[in-house]
């Protein structure tokens, strides 16, 4: 039976130390970045193998009602374990390009983000790019991305009409021994045709396990 608890807290401390003021309340962890932007979490865990199964989620909302949902799933020993793993994904994944689109100004942050300015649909865009991070067992000298990954993001983005002034866009996908196992490319919380996206991903040699994600936002420069 899965167990779900807030994790509002947990937060709030990692937003404070990329220097961003805070207040929690009942619900949501509000902050002084731009659109009045708040946090809400929840963690779904569950007991298996003697160890913590745990999901972490998180969703951020603009002052408009626009909402960012991440999803991030790891496994520890204990449920504090869990989470520390879960936090650490997500500020390795989303978090900083999210705080740098929103008028963050820690040096820190901002230096884990690719800022550049894209021309889409005759629009011009403010790009902030999360690193690629990639998860390996037996990779050897290949943990390095495929540039095919990355390439086919660009691609589908650069495709979309982009109707709104702010969009979101995560990419996952991963390799088990010599089959890709899972695809995924989320626009705004929906779901696309990740197979056609990523119809160019190599199979990478010597692999057990190999995954990679990434999280894009754009807002209207």
């Amino acid at each position: 039976m899965a167990n779900e608890i807030i994790v509002n807290l947990q937060l709030a401390g990692l937003l404070k130390n990329h220097g961003v003021n805070v207040d929690v309340d009942n619900e949501f962890v509000n902050t002084s970045l731009a659109d009045d932007l708040k946090f809400k979490t929840r963690l779904v865990y569950h007991e298996i193998n003697g160890g913590i199964s745990s999901r972490l989620d998180v969703m951020a909302v603009t002052d408009t009602g626009e909402k960012i949902i991440e999803c991030f799933g790891d496994f520890g020993g204990t449920v504090d374990e869990a989470i520390n793993k879960n936090f650490q994904n997500f500020s390795l994944s989303s978090l900083h390009p999210i705080l740098a689109a929103f008028g963050c100004h820690d040096q820190e942050t901002l230096r884990q983000v690719e800022i550049e300015e894209w021309l889409v649909n005759e629009r011009t865009w403010k790009v902030y790019i999360g690193n690629l991070i990639p998860k390996s067992i037996g990779a050897g000298e290949h943990f390095v991305p495929p540039a095919q990954f990355f390439q086919s993001i660009e691609q589908e983005i650069r495709s979309q009409a982009l109707t709104n002034k702010l969009h979101w866009f995560r990419s996952y996908y991963s390799q088990l021994e010599v089959y890709i196992t899972e695809k995924e490319f989320l626009m705004d919380n929906e779901a696309k045709n990740a197979d056609l996206i990523f119809s160019t991903l190599p199979i990478m040699p010597n692999v057990k396990f190999y995954s990679c994600r990434n999280f894009i936002l754009l807002r209207e420069a």
